[in-house]
Parts: structure tokens; C-alpha cells; sequence
């Protein structure tokens, strides 16, 4: 009967559906607290970085004072610290590589984006991205190796020859320089030009370039009246990413700088920059030193986020304005066109139609001028496609210029390491003693066994702190965070992708020198370093990747009923995980060719790790360390973890490559 239930009795469906919507609505605030958590913290670990630099500098900079940015002799044992050659040097070289690269690169991009037909732009597309992303120390291993003798032998003399010995290439040519810094530099840097300078053409919307060409403008001078205008705020930022990048950059530069610590008189002259005392003398100097060294380290940090706060300023201002080139359609001028789908018929003569032919049938005599313009055209027309033809060949000509180093470091290393890397052995085995085969019977190979652990130990160490930290602050960030704090974290995560890896291993080295001494330098101090290098490209990979997934997507699940954080985790993560795992990829690639930061922290060790605790080798500090070995069988071990190190990268590059494909083609059809 109706009243036996007890009209005033809640349903026990309802009650359940009640209780799991509080429980749902709890889980929802608690994510949310969660990746708030994990964003904040990630602020705090900035500025603590900070915080933790400038306390260590604090001795160096009472005792020393404006002398430190103005003095010129560098004493440890006097306590003397004068760091103005290391600045000078580091921006000689920095504006020299900019000076020798921005050209180049602006061709590679011209041709990329512009000129290169569709298959072609594909491929030398995806070697100029695997350009950007071999490690620096394999770069300055191939610069010590093979640029330095040619600029010793070859170059440099020529040039004090043409010169007369004079101004900027006077001294004894020695390969170890300035000037081969500068080149190496050059060609790590511009990559990087490149890539954000084509990317800021192809923002150009094509209506401006169809205008052009429609008007009868070359394809060239179609880009430059319609393209390199509106594009100039991101290729302006694009170049001074690459001054950030030159200016931080630590190992490449420490293996052909020669070491010189007084103001260079040439280009001829060997040099330190403010990156490479860093890494020369820190893990051994003294107190006093140490905390000179970090008050360096400042210096450089300042120079770096300024020009990375400029760059990303300007490649924002770059995109808002692309955004706002797509006009509307209520704003097509009226009265001028017909509107669209109606048929043109033409202007009316005002005297009919028979007045109107009998106009056009009458000779009309042309004026001087127009007779004039009209026989120059043909010449004109001839000098016009010539320009076009020698741009279209001149920005070739830069492209295989670009990527010749990338073939002459495949090649070299081949060539030398070829034999290591088909020697089962070799992944097993550990350092064998130096010898000359030519010379001794007994002389074994050795391997990069220890090696190969330690990477794979440090980049797994790596990525089990960087990875959900990164997805959970990208997770706020794209989901969460639609205020100006979230604006400002995001920002200040971008510019934190361009701070020198040095700074960072110093971060992490002197913090746990001050805490524990004993696991200063060992593979937990190394794996923390480069979760610290790999946090801000997951987040930022992650924040794009959800903010590319529709917000019909997100409608969609939440009009049936799902809470938001169900919603994230299973509808919009899913639609973006293509995008989540590249950028995971692409972090774990930067890892595992990172070498500043290791030579602080891990410190290398040629034997099997038998701790977390412990020093650890890995590939690229066993490069770095036997680089300039006079001893054959570790040259060749050398060049064997130089191959196996850029079959990784390329491995890691081509899977990247797919997986965005897949991920930019499963957003488009979404």
C-alpha cells in the first residue's frame, strides 16, 4: 500500500547515488588541491633555486664587490675574483655565433617555409630538428676532433695571412679559441633559429602571401613584402633564444676554448667564459672559491633570463598577433564585392550597352610613359625571376650548409666508432686500461657498460620525479589555472627551459654539499638535477597538449554527468596523451645527452654503480672525460658511445616525430 513505505523515507538508490556524489565531489577538490600543490611547489623549487645561489654568493659578493663584475685577475689563493674577461669573453663569443649563424638560419627558414616543396620540407625538416638535438658534448667532440685542426691548419693561418696579422686575428693560430668557440656555437645555435623563425612564417596567414602572388609577385618577393613583416617579432625571437643558448652554453665551449683567463687581445686568443669556470673549477675549489664561482654563476643566470624574458615576450606577442590577423567576416569592406555565392555581372556604362562597345572599339593611344614602362617590362620580368632563382639557390646552399656538420658527425662517427658498436662486448664490458694496439699486443677495446647503466639509472630517476610532476602542474595549468597566477607560472616555466644546465647542477650540488657532503656527488644528486631540467618541458608539453583537446570534448562527458576531475583524467588526458608522451620522450632525450649538469653531480665513475648514493658514469661524461685521450683504444671507445648516443637521440627523434603526427592528426579529425 502507498503508506506502508513511509512517505517521508528517502529512497536507500538515493541515498547511495547522494553518498557517491559527496564522495566524487571530495575527490574532484582534492585533485584540484593536488595539482595546485604540485604547481606552487614547482614555483617554490624556482625560487629556492634562486634563494639558494645568491645565499652561497653572499661572502663572495661582501668581499669582493663591484670588483667581481670589474676586475680583471681571477687569484684562488689570493682570494682575488675578478670575473670581467669571463664576461667579455662569453659575449664575444656569444655575438659572434649570433653574427655567424642568424644569417643561415634565416635561409634554412626561408627555404623551409616558403620555397622547399612539400616532401622535401618533411625530411630536411626532421634533420634540422635532430641538428637541435644532438648533445653539445657530441658537438664539441667533433669540433676537437675535426674543426679544430682545421681551423689550426687551414683557417685561421689563411685569415692572418689576408689580414696581415692584424686587429682581430693577430696571435699564433692554434684551433683553440675564440673564434672556433664562436663557429661551434654557431652551428649549435642555429638549429634553433631555424626551426622558431619557420615556424613564425608558417603563423603568417597564407591570404597575405596569396595577395602577393596574385598581384604578379615572385614567390620571393611575395615573402618578403607579405611574410618576413609580419613574422619579424618571432624571428627576432627566435634569435635571441639562440644568444640565450649560446651564452649558457657550458660544455661545447669548455672543450675548444682553451682555458686562457686574462682579456683576449684577438680571436686568436684562448678564453673562459663565465659557464665554463663553472664547470672547470667547482666540484674542487675551496670555500671561498665556491662561493665566488656561484656569485659567477648569478652573473650568468641574470644575462640568461633577461634575454629569454625578451624572447618570449616577443614570440607571444608574435602569436596574439597572428590571432588577431584573421579578420572576421563582418569586417569584409561592403559595398566593394558582391556578397558571397551572388554572381558578379559586371559595371554598367552609364550610356547603355551600344555606347559601351562603341568605347571599347575606338584605338586608344597610350601615353610616353606607359609605352616606356611596357618595353622595360620584359627586362624587368627577366631580373625579377633571376633574383628569385638565385635566393631559391642561395637558401639551398644554406640548408646544406646547416646540416653538413650533422653529416660529418654521422660519418666521423661511424667511421671511428663503427667497429665498438657491432662488438657484443662492448655494452658489458668496462674501461680497459689505455694502450696503443700498434704498439702492444695485449691491447683490449673495452666498453661503456657502466656507462649504459648509469644513463639508464639517472634518466629512469629522472623521469619517476620529473614526469608526474610535470602532467600534474601541466593538468592545472591547462584546466585549472585560467587566472593571472597561472598565466605567470606558465610563463615563468617556459623561460625556465632556457636556464643554463650548469646553474642547475650547481643548484643541486651546492645544496646537498651545505646538507649531506657524502651524496653531494652521486646518482640520486644527478637524477634530481635532471628532473629539475626535464619538469618544465613536461609541463608545458602537457599544458599545450590539453589545451589543444576541443572544449566540446570536455562538454560533452561533463553533459552526462561526470565530474570535472574524471573528466581530465579520462576524457581530456586521453585525447592528449599522443602529446603527453612526446613531450615525455623529448624530456628523457634531454636527459640522456645532458652533460654540465652530471659533471656537477654524478662526477662519473668507470666502474658498475653499486649505489644511489655513489658517483655514476653515463654516456656523455665518458665522452666529456675522454675526449682529448692521446691512447687509441679509448678513442675509439669514445667514438662508440658517441654512435650509440646519437642512434638513441635519433631513435627518441623519429618516435617523437609520430607520435605528434598521430596525436596532430587524431586533434584535427576531434
Amino acid at each position: 500500500m502507498p503508506g506502508e513505505g513511509g512517505l517521508g523515507e528517502v529512497p536507500p538508490r538515493r541515498e547511495s547515488i547522494e553518498r557517491r556524489g559527496s564522495r566524487l565531489r571530495i575527490l574532484g577538490r582534492g585533485f584540484h588541491a593536488l595539482s595546485a600543490g604540485v604547481a606552487v611547489g614547482w614555483l617554490l623549487l624556482v625560487a629556492l633555486l634562486v634563494g639558494v645561489l645568491a645565499w652561497t654568493a653572499r661572502s663572495a659578493i661582501r668581499h669582493s664587490g663591484s670588483f667581481l663584475l670589474l676586475g680583471a685577475e681571477w687569484d684562488p689563493n689570493r682570494q682575488i675574483f675578478g670575473a670581467a674577461p669571463f664576461i667579455v669573453d662569453t659575449l664575444l663569443t656569444s655575438l659572434l655565433a649570433l653574427l655567424l649563424a642568424v644569417p643561415v638560419a634565416l635561409g634554412v627558414a626561408i627555404f623551409l617555409s616558403e620555397l622547399a616543396p612539400p616532401r622535401v620540407r618533411d625530411v630536411v625538416s626532421y634533420a634540422v630538428d635532430l641538428l637541435a638535438a644532438v648533445p653539445s658534448v657530441i658537438y664539441g667532440f667533433w669540433a676537437f676532433i675535426v674543426l679544430v685542426p682545421l681551423m689550426a691548419h687551414t683557417v685561421e693561418p689563411d685569415l692572418a695571412r689576408t689580414t696581415g696579422g692584424t686587429l682581430l686575428f693577430s696571435g699564433l693560430p692554434l684551433g683553440v679559441d675564440l673564434l672556433t668557440s664562436s663557429l661551434i656555437l654557431a652551428v649549435m645555435i642555429l638549429p634553433t633559429i631555424a626551426a622558431l623563425s619557420r615556424e613564425a612564417m608558417r603563423a603568417v596567414p597564407r591570404q597575405l602571401r596569396e595577395s602577393a602572388l596574385s598581384l604578379g609577385a615572385t614567390r620571393w618577393e611575395a615573402t618578403r613584402m607579405a611574410v618576413l613583416g609580419p613574422a619579424r617579432a618571432g624571428i627576432l625571437g627566435g634569435i635571441l633564444l639562440g644568444l640565450g643558448r649560446a651564452i649558457g652554453e657550458t660544455i661545447v665551449v669548455a672543450m675548444v676554448i682553451g682555458g686562457g683567463r686574462t682579456y683576449p687581445t684577438s680571436l686568436f686568443s684562448p678564453g673562459t667564459t663565465l659557464a665554463t669556470i663553472i664547470a672547470d673549477d667547482l666540484t674542487s675549489a675551496a670555500p671561498p672559491e665556491v662561493s665566488a664561482l656561484v656569485a659567477v654563476g648569478l652573473i650568468l643566470l641574470g644575462i640568461t633570463l633577461l634575454v629569454n624574458l625578451g624572447a618570449r615576450l616577443l614570440i607571444a606577442r608574435e602569436r596574439k598577433e597572428s590571432e588577431e590577423e584573421e579578420l572576421p567576416a563582418h569586417s569584409r569592406p561592403r559595398g566593394l564585392l558582391p556578397p558571397p555565392g551572388a554572381e558578379f555581372r559586371g559595371f554598367a556604362h552609364p550610356g547603355g550597352a551600344g555606347e559601351a562597345e562603341a568605347v571599347l572599339a575606338e584605338p586608344v593611344e597610350l601615353p610616353a610613359w606607359r609605352r616606356q614602362l611596357q618595353a622595360q617590362l620584359p627586362g624587368r620580368l627577366r631580373r625579377r625571376r633571376a633574383l628569385y632563382a638565385a635566393v631559391a639557390v642561395l637558401t639551398l646552399l644554406c640548408t646544406v650548409l646547416a646540416l653538413a656538420p650533422l653529416a660529418s658527425i654521422l660519418y666521423t662517427a661511424v667511421q671511428n666508432g663503427g667497429r665498438a658498436v657491432v662488438t657484443p662486448s662492448f655494452y658489458t664490458d668496462t674501461m680497459a686500461p689505455a694502450c696503443n694496439p700498434a704498439t702492444e699486443h695485449n691491447c683490449q677495446l673495452g666498453g661503456i657498460g657502466p656507462a649504459l647503466q648509469g644513463t639508464l639509472i639517472l634518466i629512469g630517476l629522472a623521469s619517476l620525479i620529473a614526469i608526474p610532476i610535470g602532467i600534474l602542474a601541466g593538468i592545472y595549468l591547462a584546466e585549472y589555472g585560467r587566472n593571472r597566477f597561472a598565466r605567470s607560472l606558465s610563463f615563468l616555466t617556459e623561460v625556465m627551459t632556457g636556464i643554463p644546465t650548469i646553474l642547475i647542477g650547481t643548484f643541486v650540488f651546492v645544496l646537498f654539499l651545505a646538507e649531506d657532503p657524502s651524496i653531494a656527488a652521486s646518482a640520486t644528486t644527478g637524477g634530481i638535477a635532471l628532473s629539475i631540467l626535464m619538469i618544465p618541458l613536461v609541463t608545458r608539453t602537457t599544458e599545450e597538449s590539453l589545451r589543444a583537446v576541443p572544449d566540446s570534448v570536455r562538454e560533452s562527458a561533463r553533459a552526462l554527468g561526470f565530474p570535472r576531475h574524471w573528466v581530465t583524467l579520462r576524457v581530456t588526458l586521453g585525447c592528449a596523451r599522443g602529446g603527453i608522451v612526446t613531450g615525455a620522450l623529448l624530456a628523457a632525450s634531454r636527459a640522456g645527452g645532458e652533460t654540465a649538469a652530471l659533471l656537477m653531480t654524478a662526477q662519473g665513475f668507470q666502474y658498475y654503480s653499486l649505489g644511489l648514493g655513489r658517483p655514476i658514469d653515463s654516456l656523455t661524461l665518458v665522452i666529456f672525460t675522454t675526449f682529448g685521450t692521446p691512447y687509441p683504444n679509448w678513442q675509439e671507445v669514445t667514438w662508440g658511445a658517441t654512435l650509440v648516443l646519437l642512434l638513441v637521440m635519433l631513435t627518441i627523434g623519429l618516435a617523437t616525430r609520430i607520435l605528434f603526427h598521430r596525436h596532430t592528426a587524431g586533434a584535427e579529425v576531434t
